[in-house]
């Protein structure tokens, strides 16, 4: 159930910047393009597949960035940018997870992982320095990931306890919507993809992220927010 607006690095190249202004500084899909692969190669990293997606013809765009060698046989660590021209979302910038057996994706709150900018005041002298910087975080940021994983492995989830979770998602929270029920519903009933740790918090992460992926202009928000949500439900029942 994921909505893919897959693109090129050719494409996003061609839509013009807009035109700065006293309260609007632009910062180019192919800027952040070159910051991110600079910062990888400067890294020591290696990429090994580059994904593209945009919408409003090219006007909102990301890229994502996997990088060889860094993950287990389950998830692969990936850089993330979100950028538009049309003022919609604020430049973004993270460091992440791809679970390789459906493409959802892991993000954080990991301060040393998100950069977020509106396209305002210091926001093209800002982001050349913070994205390089952010990207040499991104080993450890990865192994965090591997452990809130496994964390949200151990924790079984009943059928009364994912129905609270979801209801909390939805109702207090306001983490997913009507239309993310539906899936979610449909991926407890007959799971498009095996997570190998049924009935856990993990699984359940998964359907969420499931839910909540394809390609919006609050996407990367959206999950950072849903995993925030699952790692307070691990404090809970851990504390």
């Amino acid at each position: 159930m994921k909505d893919n607006y897959l693109s090129t690095k050719e494409s996003l190249m061609t839509v013009e910047l807009p035109k700065q202004t006293s309260t609007y500084k632009p910062v180019s899909h192919l800027q952040l393009m070159d910051l991110t692969m600079q910062g990888i190669e400067n890294s020591g990293f290696q990429i090994e597949r580059e994904i593209y997606e945009s919408r409003k013809n090219g006007l909102v765009a990301s890229g994502k960035y996997l990088l060889k060698g860094i993950g287990d046989n389950e998830m692969q660590l990936q850089a993330v940018w979100q950028n538009s021209y049309d003022k919609s979302v604020p430049l973004k910038f993270v460091i992440g997870a791809m679970v390789l057996v459906c493409e959802n994706g892991m993000i954080s709150m990991r301060s040393m992982g998100e950069y977020k900018h509106k396209h305002i005041s210091d926001v093209q002298e800002i982001s050349p320095l913070i994205i390089p910087e952010r990207i040499k975080t991104a080993g450890e940021i990865f192994v965090g990931l591997q452990g809130e994983r496994d964390q949200m492995k151990a924790i079984e989830v009943n059928s009364k306890m994912r129905s609270e979770l979801i209801g909390r998602m939805f109702l207090e929270n306001e983490i997913i919507t009507g239309t993310h029920l539906n899936v979610i519903k449909k991926q407890i009933k007959n799971p498009t993809h095996q997570y190998n740790a049924p009935n856990t918090l993990w699984e359940l992460y998964q359907f969420v992220t499931f839910a909540i992926g394809g390609f919006n202009p609050n996407w990367v928000q959206d999950h950072v927010n849903a995993h925030q949500f699952f790692m307070d439900v691990v404090a809970e029942e851990v504390a």
